[in-house]
């Protein structure tokens, strides 16, 4: 995953830094709730501080845990344990 920094103005996206690929991709743009006041070309954002507790309230967690429990059990018919 390329994470690239861009800022949106009036319906466009206006790249910070060049795209280091070619051709066409998917992409999924993700909008940061906070404003940015400076877009000068060396500011550094920290994706994982920016999308931090985005999706609070949807028990991750408990659904790993969950995920995990089944495929342990899954395992273990298969093996015969």
């Amino acid at each position: 995953m390329l994470a690239i920094n861009g800022v949106y103005d009036k319906g466009k996206i206006e790249l910070i830094k060049k795209v280091p690929i070619k051709g066409k991709r998917r992409v999924i743009v993700t909008f940061l709730d906070e404003l940015l006041t400076d877009t000068d070309p060396g500011l550094e954002i920290d994706p994982i501080r920016a999308l931090r507790g985005c999706a609070k309230g949807s028990n991750l967690t408990e659904k790993l845990l969950e995920s995990r429990k089944e495929d342990l059990n899954l395992e273990e018919s298969k093996w015969g344990r």
